[in-house]
């Protein structure tokens, strides 16, 4: 399962009432009917193509990231017209005023107002506040019982969320002048000015410069009620919950431009970055800067060595010869396990013109080096490690970086399971047949991990490199797993190693021909744990791994013997380590990871064989227990259909000794009068014939395609004489 979230992040447009001159063209002289252009109407044009894009496109969006500065220079109607035309032109994408989040900008506050009043954000709630938007909490403004769905937009399903900061209460403020200063300060204009009035307030409005400070800071008060908010916010049922945080300004200058002032940062910014990697915030969006960047931030803890990684994005803002980059649309994709950014930039557009599509920016947000939140591998062709304690969020990032960074390459699976209790762990998004659910797809995964773990197979002249025969019978007859039991009883060591790789029966002089596990070791350790436990983990190799359905078995066969070493010596199952030497997803057919399922009845449940015979021969219903049998049946059929559909060039098994065994059950215990029953024996031959013939052929594409047609056929042929012997209730 993967999810998606698609936002509009807009800062910075600085517009009025009256009009922000935009000085796009050249325009050298005055001519009726030719308004000189203004920043408003280009605004406008940009939204309207976007709802017309998205429209065509049958996308909406899930929400509209407003990170400040919609006035210019405190002028009015800044607010009133961004929100109008985000609304107009937005509303079919799915915008309405609750799926905006506002946060105001420096420019949004009136200069000399003092910080934490009603003045200072009056023209800011008057608009976003009461529309309905998310807004930040605001210092002096906000009182009485905190409201977190004020202050936080939620996806539906609680894979995301974002909070609203606000970094402006201390915007233009005017510092404290010392004694004896302080008094004298507003006589000096007229002093000096010696009855001159207009130089008087000239002096007088530089001197309140000189003093006046554009100072960023996230005030003590509002972390707190932040951490609240965060800590208020519920989770989603599965996975992980993306978290974004907007504010105005940047947290690092995100450009080589240098800006040569006093508070060019937030002053307290290390206790804001404290606040992000304690509450786990993943990406920051801000505006200010009118640069366009995307860079992760690590934020380490008080030791030096926790770190925590959020990615920020700087929103730029369109300007003369800068208009390629007026908002940007962000895509978060893969939630919950493996989620990346993709930034794309919306330029202006011209009026009856196609804008360009600039390039777009993509950003990883999870790490696959090292410990979860380690910068991303850089090197080509380099060992790729993912590590974890969800399974399925391990699990879904296996898959995604053995289809991109480590295909076809080494890939290193590092997962810390819970040991909670006997059930073996399989991730929630695994395919099984027919979908299982509940006990069945537990029954399931034990008898497939359980068949591959058999001392010994009637099956072993087809597969002789069975993992448990291996483990357990190497060479025919040394028990690997009891030598490491015997290794760890009492203590740590390097040495419990079992091989399954047999060079004496493997391996052929020229390479030819060769067929053996890709399963090749295992080393088992113990290692003291927390709370005085001692632990047992596993560390194995494999040649080749085919990460979709193969990997989760492995981990699951991996845990079914750490719990057999561990058994009885007061050990308990620890970290399992897959490493794979060729990384691949590949799989098209559920037999891949077993011998199908009639065939490992002749192992595992013999019995079922009899009962099925039975069944097809007295009619369904006569005992309870041939229900169970005639639903894997019809399971089997499926499985068999799909090895017949799709070429795999691994050449999974395919079903031989089960269906000889099925039908030879059938005919001896059919009368010669059931003509149905004798067609249902002679094509279960046939088709045990058939594949016998393909699993003898080098299963090539060729012999595939010979294969194929006739072995759907036979497959179609005991579907219908399985639906006309047991209706489908």
């Amino acid at each position: 399962m993967t999810g998606r979230a698609l936002f509009l992040h807009l800062t910075d447009p600085h517009v009025s009432a009256a009009g922000v001159p935009f000085a796009r063209d050249d325009q050298k002289v005055t001519i009726p009917g030719i308004a000189p252009p203004t920043r408003e109407p280009a605004l406008e044009l940009m939204l309207r193509r976007l709802g017309q894009r998205l429209a065509e496109g049958g996308q909406t969006l899930d929400g509209v990231l407003f990170t400040g500065d919609a006035q210019n220079e405190g002028k009015p109607g800044g607010h009133e017209l961004v929100l109008k035309l985000v609304l107009d032109h937005l509303g079919s994408a799915g915008i309405t005023a609750d799926r905006i989040v506002a946060v105001p900008g420096n420019h949004d506050v009136p200069r000399d107002s003092a910080p934490s009043s009603a003045d200072r954000y009056k023209s800011f709630t008057d608009v976003w506040s009461l529309a309905g938007c998310v807004v930040p909490w605001l210092d002096g403004v906000d009182a009485g019982p905190l409201t977190p769905d004020r202050h936080r937009l939620s996806a539906a399903d609680k894979s995301w969320v974002v909070f609203a900061v606000n970094t402006s209460n201390w915007s233009h403020i005017v510092s404290e002048l010392p004694e004896p200063l302080k008094p004298m300060w507003s006589r000096i204009p007229d002093a000096v000015a010696a009855g001159n009035t207009e130089l008087a307030d000239k002096i007088r409005t530089q001197l309140q410069d000189l003093i006046r400070f554009d100072m960023a800071r996230v005030s003590p008060e509002q972390l707190e009620v932040l951490r609240e908010i965060v800590r208020a916010t519920p989770g989603p049922h599965h996975g992980r919950q993306l978290r974004i945080a907007v504010m105005h300004h940047h947290l690092r200058a995100p450009s080589l431009r240098e800006e040569v002032k006093a508070f060019a940062d937030i002053s307290n910014l290390e206790q804001l970055r404290a606040f992000l990697r304690g509450s786990a915030l993943d990406i920051v969006l801000h505006g200010h800067k009118h640069e366009h960047a995307a860079y992760f931030d690590h934020i380490y803890a008080e030791n030096g060595e926790d770190v925590h990684r959020t990615l920020v994005i700087s929103g730029a803002t369109y300007a003369v010869g800068r208009d390629g980059d007026a908002a940007r649309l962000i895509a978060i994709e893969g939630l919950p396990h493996t989620p990346e950014v993709t930034i794309e930039p919306l330029p202006l557009p011209r009026s009856g013109a196609e804008p360009p599509r600039p390039g777009s920016i993509r950003r990883r947000l999870w790490a696959v080096r090292g410990q979860a939140q380690e910068p991303v591998a850089v090197t080509p062709n380099a060992p790729v490690v993912i590590h974890g304690s969800d399974l399925d969020e391990v699990y879904a990032r296996a898959l995604a970086i053995a289809q991109e960074d480590a295909r076809r390459g080494t890939l290193v699976v590092s997962l810390d399971l819970p040991d909670d209790g006997d059930e073996l762990p399989l991730p929630s998004e695994y395919t099984v047949p027919d979908r299982l659910t509940g006990a069945e797809r537990t029954a399931w995964l034990r008898e497939l991990v359980g068949w591959w773990q058999l001392d010994r197979s009637q099956l072993e002249h087809r597969i002789p490199h069975l993992h448990g025969a291996r483990l357990r019978r190497y060479g025919g007859t040394f028990d690997q797993i009891a030598r490491i039991r015997r290794l760890l009883t009492t203590k740590a060591t390097t040495r419990a190693i079992a091989i399954l790789v047999d060079p004496t029966r493997d391996f052929k002089a020229n390479g030819i021909g060769e067929e053996f596990a890709s399963f090749c070791l295992v080393e088992f350790r113990r290692r003291d744990a927390d709370a005085g436990r001692v632990v047992v983990d596993a560390i194995a190799f494999y040649r080749a791994q085919e990460m979709k359905r193969w990997w989760p078995i492995n981990v699951a066969e991996l845990r079914l013997l750490q719990r057999e070493i561990c058994a009885g010596l007061g050990l308990h199952p620890g970290r399992i380590t897959t490493v794979a030497g060729d990384a691949r997803t590949i799989s098209r057919s559920p037999t891949q990871v077993s011998m199908p399922i009639i065939d490992r009845w002749l192992d595992q449940a013999p019995e079922r064989l009899h009962l099925l015979a039975n069944a097809f021969v007295h009619g369904e219903g006569i005992k309870a227990q041939h229900a169970p049998v005639i639903a894997d049946w019809r399971r089997s059929l499926t499985e068999l259909r799909s090895s017949a559909e799709h070429y795999n060039g691994d050449g999974i098994p395919v079903a031989i000794e089960g269906l000889s065994m099925l039908a030879a059950y059938i005919e001896a215990s059919s009368g010669a009068e059931d003509r149905e029953l004798r067609s249902l024996a002679h094509d279960l031959g046939d088709l045990a014939r058939l594949n016998e013939s393909f699993e003898a052929s080098a299963r090539e594409q060729a012999d595939f395609d010979r294969w194929s047609p006739n072995a759907k056929s036979l497959i179609a042929r005991l579907e219908g004489l399985t639906a006309s012997r047991f209706p489908s209730p």
